[in-house]
């Protein structure tokens, strides 16, 4: 193994526990099942079941269909789907405007934080901006366009914030939660081969 792929990889599994902007990330393994990630801070609580470790995103202190990993993903889709109202089924079809991270002062994709720029040096540059935590909150906003990243750090470190904070905000969020992970995988990938 050359040692960029080993960089790449040390690196990698540092980002599945670690502590940023008051966030503590907390990984699980099952023996027989996924290895599951979640921010401590989120409120979402772990359920055991059969020696099994689920989520309880609603926390409801309960095992739902949508939040057991042992279903197929048609069965967990179809439960979390009668779930959602409207608006929640809208901002899962809705996309945000380009991201860059960090967000600049001006322009096309600026952003604050806590109200300030990000040059004014007051968060780490995988911080989630004012406008973010807006649509991800109140819009329900669940595709995220990031199109500049500073560097795979930041972007991985980013996906944790932002899983965090959907986390959060609880059950209607899961669906997101998966496709935001996804799209920030491509984008952060996608952003750095051709540099």
């Amino acid at each position: 193994m050359n040692a960029r792929k080993l960089l790449f990889a040390s690196s990698f599994s540092l980002f599945l526990t670690f502590s940023a902007q008051g966030q503590v990330y907390q990984k699980i393994e099952n023996k027989y099942g996924p290895v599951l990630g979640y921010s401590t801070t989120s409120g979402v609580k772990i359920l055991s079941i059969a020696g099994n470790k689920f989520k309880d995103l609603n926390r409801n202190g309960k095992l739902d269909r949508y939040e057991d990993w042992r279903l197929t993903p048609e069965e967990r889709a179809k439960d979390l789907a009668s779930k959602l109202s409207v608006d929640q089924i809208a901002g899962l079809m809705l996309y945000s405007r380009h991201q860059a991270l960090p967000a600049p002062a001006f322009g096309f994709m600026a952003g604050t934080y806590q109200g300030k720029n990000y040059q004014e040096g007051i968060v780490s540059p995988w911080a989630l901006t004012d406008q973010q935590r807006e649509f991800l909150e109140k819009d329900g906003l669940r595709h995220v366009l990031l199109t500049a990243v500073e560097d795979p750090e930041t972007a991985a470190r980013w996906n944790n914030e932002l899983q965090g904070f959907v986390e959060g905000l609880g059950s209607s969020n899961v669906l997101g939660k998966w496709r935001l992970q996804n799209i920030d995988h491509w984008a952060s990938r996608r952003h750095y081969r051709h540099r």
